[in-house]
């Protein structure tokens, strides 16, 4: 969740505090917050939490970030404006203005319909004031602005001042989830199209997604033996904004495994990048800086964990804990199996708001693991060893990402909600998938797999 606030006309100016949120966000409290890693906070939420999704976390920030508002003032809500197509749009709209009223305190009413300024100044009539919503769904992101007016009571004010200026401001966004989606047209997840790009990172071991830079649009981890490289797509090939060689970020590990594993997460604005050939590091927006972590980094509900490798068995070993490297390693999260070559977690968000963390590990065997929260889990035979899970059709049911355990490779999408799994998309990949991840919204505001199939970067939505 990013936010800010501004008061107009009074001491403080502009107080801006930004945040960055995961895909899909959790509520967390401060106790289950582990300490920040140089700028970038990272915080876990425990299996149980059930947190409230994208609409009511933006009026609630929004809320918090306009300061004290007249007890009887009424909130009314602009029509909603949209990057992609929003049919119940304007129930949105409304929906984040009965949140902010509630919010704001129980004498403060929302208007029952959108109305442009001009009309919602006349309908705040004699209230105390007017708070005028402005909700806006761009670039993956649901955001809402909040505008707190004056209320003139009488024609004297009207005429000395007929369109008085906000006295405060506020801000919040977050990417959309399945809550948000509801009031959206559908994703149809049958009907993704795969874009291709070429790479020039050899055999890459691990690839991440996010925005990094801040200015809603996704980049693009790639983690080799070699390198640590984030780029976006250029020209029909992933062109690198940024570089770091291993031996200069780590040291080789002293008991590699005989065949390499990779990890990698974005989050906060940090690239988070491990191998068991040289363990793991949070890397700097601008890759000037990296801080070295606990184990290899990947990406869960709410933040980043870390876990061991096991050279005996060639694998990695939960559970995953705190990545800072200190004495106090607090267990963030537990795989279904305490050792694994593959694993991936995820916040899925339901669409009425609450949401359940979702973790998949591969045995060596093959055979995927499931959890879903506390007691839905399953196991299934013969996935490959390429692991990814996210919402990405955003209707509140986990997909799980998964390729080939066979000579063939592919890709598979199933979704899965505790049950029987149901394959939704399966797609050839005859180059070999080295690495899977999931993007959070972004353009269309539709979620994205990448995967990495040879000397190509697909990008699937």
């Amino acid at each position: 969740m990013k936010f800010w606030n501004r008061e107009i006309g009074r001491s403080g100016g502009f107080g801006f505090s930004p945040t960055k949120s995961p895909a899909l966000p959790i509520s967390l409290s401060k106790s289950n917050c582990i300490a920040a890693l140089t700028v970038a906070a990272m915080c876990f939420a425990s299996s149980e939490a059930r947190a409230a999704g994208a609409v009511d976390g933006v009026a609630a920030d929004a809320s918090k970030g306009l300061g004290a508002v007249p007890a009887t003032a009424i909130v009314v809500a602009a029509p909603i404006v949209s990057d992609q197509a929003a049919p119940k749009g304007d129930e949105l709209a409304l929906r984040v203005a009965a949140l902010v009223a509630g919010k704001l305190g129980a004498t403060t009413k929302a208007h029952p319909q959108t109305a442009n300024l001009a009309i919602a100044r006349a309908i705040a009539g004699k209230a105390g004031g007017l708070v005028y919503v402005q909700v806006e769904i761009a670039k993956g992101e649901l955001r809402a602005v909040l505008d707190l007016y004056p209320v003139q009571r009488n024609s004297w004010d009207r005429i000395r001042n007929p369109l008085p200026a906000p006295t405060a401001h506020a801000f919040a966004g977050t990417k959309i989830d399945a809550e948000v989606r509801a009031f959206l047209s559908p994703i149809l997840l049958e009907q993704a199209s795969v874009h291709k790009a070429k790479h020039e990172e050899g055999e890459v071991l691990a690839a991440a997604c996010g925005d990094v830079d801040g200015d809603g649009g996704n980049e693009i981890a790639l983690v080799s033996r070699a390198r640590v490289v984030l780029g976006r797509v250029r020209a029909g090939k992933i062109a690198a904004a940024q570089m770091a060689t291993w031996p200069s970020l780590a040291s080789r590990a002293a008991a590699p495994l005989r065949e390499p594993i990779g990890t990698a997460a974005i989050f906060g604005g940090r690239v988070f990048a491990g191998t068991t050939d040289r363990g793991g590091v949070s890397i700097a927006p601008d890759f000037a800086s990296h801080v070295k972590l606990a184990g290899l980094p990947f990406a869960i509900a709410g933040g980043v964990g870390c876990v061991g490798t096991d050279a005996g068995a060639s694998a990695l070993e939960g559970p995953a804990i705190d990545c800072l490297a200190s004495d106090d390693r607090a267990t963030v999260l537990t795989a279904p199996t305490p050792r694994f070559d593959a694993i991936a977690a995820a916040s899925i968000v339901a669409r009425d708001g609450t949401a359940k963390p979702i973790v998949i590990s591969r045995e060596t065997s093959g055979r995927l693991r499931l959890k879903l929260g506390d007691t839905l889990t399953r196991a299934i035979d013969g996935a490959g060893a390429q692991v990814a899970v996210g919402d990405l059709d955003q209707d509140g049911i986990a997909e799980i990402v998964t390729t080939s355990d066979g000579a063939d490779d592919f890709i598979a999408v199933s979704s899965w909600g505790g049950g029987e799994p149901k394959a939704r998309l399966k797609m050839a990949a005859p180059g070999g998938v080295r690495a899977l991840a999931v993007c959070p919204p972004e353009e269309r505001g539709a979620p994205a797999l990448v995967a990495v199939v040879g000397a190509e970067v697909w990008i699937v939505r």
